[in-house]
């Protein structure tokens, strides 16, 4: 596999992160298979540049009864953020109106238009527009993810022994791999490794992490696979020791 990243912090793990603050919040699999649970968000017009640029985006839980559609507005208590990203969680307080002022033109949205973020009020709360629905197989991804992330301590963070690698199990898909790295071997992105396979992270399983044996030279070109557009080392690719070993 391929190293890709070297986390540095703990919110640098998440694979699954638009669902990671509701996780953290005591969201339940059950409040997801109610509907309950949904994808929300607004955009800074002076930060877009770019696709999803500038784009506060979260989970609001709404209470027991109460029923939202896509395009609703609505106005949340922001009771969870990560800190460093617009990522939120929020719990429902009411419906909320917005006029033609609310939105601006943006052409990658659907509808040509995003709705615009306005200032978050002392109390914490905002305007958010609905997407969607949070689906129960996104919960249980980030679920497994979090319990995964807890066989990593901050000390390993510090000392860059854990890091993300990448590898194609076959035409058209890859896997991401939480990498733990033995005493002494130091890598970085770009790097290519032999590994011992764990539970990769688009998985329900939190099973061991994956173990690092030793840095490997890169693979030659037959040994890359195509996935949607980019060329990415095979899962099988053999393992070749690096020149000087």
């Amino acid at each position: 596999m391929v190293v890709t990243r070297i986390p540095e912090q703990r919110q640098d793990l998440q694979n699954h992160p638009g669902l990671s603050l509701a996780v953290e919040q005591g969201v339940t699999r059950e409040d997801v298979n109610a509907g309950r649970l949904v994808v929300s968000g607004c955009y800074e017009e002076e930060a877009i540049q770019s696709l999803g640029a500038g784009r506060r985006h979260g989970h609001v839980l709404l209470p027991e009864g109460v029923s939202v559609a896509p395009d609703d507005i609505i106005e949340v208590d922001v009771v969870g953020a990560e800190q460093g990203t617009a990522r939120y969680f929020g719990r429902y307080v009411q419906k909320s109106a917005a006029g033609e002022q609310g939105y601006f033109p943006y052409r990658y949205s659907v509808s040509g238009k995003a709705f615009r973020c306005g200032a978050v009020s002392p109390e914490g709360r905002m305007r958010v527009e609905v997407y969607s629905t949070a689906k129960s197989w996104d919960y249980d991804f980030a679920k497994a993810e979090a319990l995964r992330n807890e066989q990593i301590d901050d000390r390993e963070l510090e000392q860059r022994r854990i890091v993300i690698g990448e590898c194609s199990p076959g035409v058209d898909s890859w896997a991401i791999w939480k990498v733990r790295l033995p005493a002494g071997l130091d890598v970085e992105v770009g790097d290519y490794l032999e590994a011992v396979a764990g539970s990769y992270e688009a998985s329900r399983s939190h099973g061991p992490l994956s173990q690092a044996l030793r840095k490997v030279a890169a693979p030659p070109g037959d040994e890359f696979i195509q996935t949607q557009g980019r060329s990415t080392v095979s899962c099988k690719a053999t393992a070749r020791a690096v020149v000087g070993d």
